[in-house]
């Protein structure tokens, strides 16, 4: 056959026809969202997760990422983020921090920022790898803080509702304790009088002090998520607003359907409305509903640290996350993720924190806090992974000796640069029972990052085996 009958253009128009349609029936992209609690990590999984992509061909140890092992991976690079109205995330900074001589740990999330790579490949299957020669996965990854993640349930309540949660919470003494100063002020207030904007602000700002007392001390369960980290909304009056408690002697019993118009209730209730409407509600329409894929990041071994009441009050967050999974077609999640989220990786962050042998462990723990809410996510179709990671491998693993036998022990930088080697302890398969903690405490460590020694590829711990539960379908 004349080559040149090839090179015709109604043949050229066809090929390239054909190779569309064949682009179409292949889903050739993948938005991915990256969601952690206070702490958890996320900026680091982040980092890690661009990091070990784009230097997958040159030194990046990633054995159980299939197109990589298979040789099929071209390459990777960074391209323009898909919406321009948000920042940029700070890869390059976070690099530059674990890469000084005395390596920092990038700076945690406080709003939202994306990344988009291009992950160009060669196909292994299919009739499409006929019709061209490579390739190309463009990869979405969005950070957003997991502390507006907790406001979600709040759409599905009313403020009386919300009252309601909030007193069952400052029920507990740990809670009580921390908002002293808030409840003093709210005891003073007379909800029924002609609102005044400066009080109702004084008030709310005892508030978030409150919450961030909470969260210092380790706890997660935390609403308003804005109050913990408002962003573009610091200092506006749609974060005027509080739970109004029957407290002490007050006339703070009332129904807020007969709250006198103009009055501080009425004002506070209706900041309350604005805030579900016009902040949550926007923030999951716009963003929840373009995911297909979401890795969830949990930092057990810190709630095992801080006690037994932060450890529940951690399983509380993750229900009041996940809970919302479970009421099929009625659910505010499944309305937003279906169908759209197919995978979801529950990931136990800082696995280098403990010896290789407790690693299983701590997914079993893991998986404890999670068992009820997975079931439902699977049952709806979602393919959910629990694993360990570790985004940024900070310890080596030795052998010590202890009553004459070897065991496993870890070696990495403290925060004062100091060189420790310790056994860090077993981690239970399950939540302790509150006696535990009276006996003993758990003292997990918190090391620095690593050296990389000129080495351009951050160590880790499973993050290919996360790329491949998340990516590997789309590369074939």
């Amino acid at each position: 056959m004349d080559s040149s009958i090839l090179q015709h253009p109604n043949i050229q128009r066809t090929k390239d026809k054909v190779r569309l349609t064949a682009a179409r029936l292949v889903d050739h992209h993948i938005n991915l969202a990256v969601t952690g609690l206070s702490g958890s990590g996320k900026t680091a999984f982040i980092t890690s997760l661009v990091n070990q992509l784009l230097e997958a061909n040159e030194d990046a140890n990633l054995p159980f990422f299939s197109v990589v092992r298979e040789g099929r991976l071209v390459g990777v690079k960074r391209d323009v983020q898909p919406n321009l109205s948000f920042r940029r995330f700070a890869y390059e900074d976070a690099m530059l921090s674990l890469s000084k001589a005395e390596p920092e740990w990038p700076l945690s999330t406080k709003g939202i920022s994306q990344v988009r790579l291009k992950i160009k490949y060669k196909k292994s299957s299919g009739v499409s790898k006929y019709l061209s020669k490579d390739a190309t996965l463009t990869l979405d990854i969005t950070d957003y803080p997991g502390e507006w993640l907790l406001d979600l349930p709040l759409l599905d309540m009313s403020y009386e509702q919300w009252v309601e949660q909030c007193q069952s919470e400052l029920a507990e003494p740990v809670r009580a304790e921390l908002a002293k100063p808030f409840l003093s002020a709210l005891a003073a207030l007379k909800p029924m009088e002609v609102a005044d904007e400066l009080i109702l602000k004084n008030i709310a700002e005892l508030y978030a002090e409150y919450l961030h007392a909470c969260q210092k001390r380790g706890l997660q369960l935390l609403q308003p998520g804005r109050f913990i980290l408002p962003g573009e909304l610091a200092g506006a009056p749609a974060l005027h607003f509080f739970p109004l408690l029957p407290i002490y002697d007050s006339d703070l019993s009332f129904d807020s359907k007969k709250v006198a118009k103009g009055s501080q209730a009425d004002l506070i209730i209706n900041r309350f409305e604005h805030y579900k409407l016009k902040v949550v509600q926007p923030f999951f329409r716009e963003h929840f509903k373009k995911f297909d894929r979401q890795v969830i990041l949990v930092d057990c071994l810190n709630a095992l640290n801080n006690g037994y009441y932060c450890y529940q009050d951690l399983q509380k967050a993750i229900d009041w996350l996940l809970g919302s999974f479970q009421y099929g077609s009625s659910s505010i999640l499944n309305r937003l993720f279906q169908p759209k989220i197919d995978r979801l990786v529950f990931a136990a962050s800082k696995a280098d924190h403990v010896t290789p042998d407790q690693q299983g462990n701590l997914v079993k723990l893991l998986e404890s806090m999670l068992r009820s809410a997975r079931k439902n996510i699977q049952f709806n179709g979602v393919k959910t992974e629990s694993t360990a990671v570790a985004s940024i491998k900070t310890s080596r693993t030795g052998l010590g000796e202890l009553e004459g036998d070897n065991i496993q022990v870890l070696q990495g930088q403290n925060n004062l640069g100091k060189t420790i080697t310790l056994f860090p302890g077993e981690v239970p398969q399950a939540c302790p029972p509150a006696s535990f903690w009276d006996a003993q405490n758990f003292e997990f460590p918190n090391f620095m990052p690593p050296l990389l020694g000129g080495s351009h590829s951050l160590p880790h711990i499973r993050v290919d085996q996360v790329l491949e539960f998340l990516l590997a379908d789309k590369l074939k």
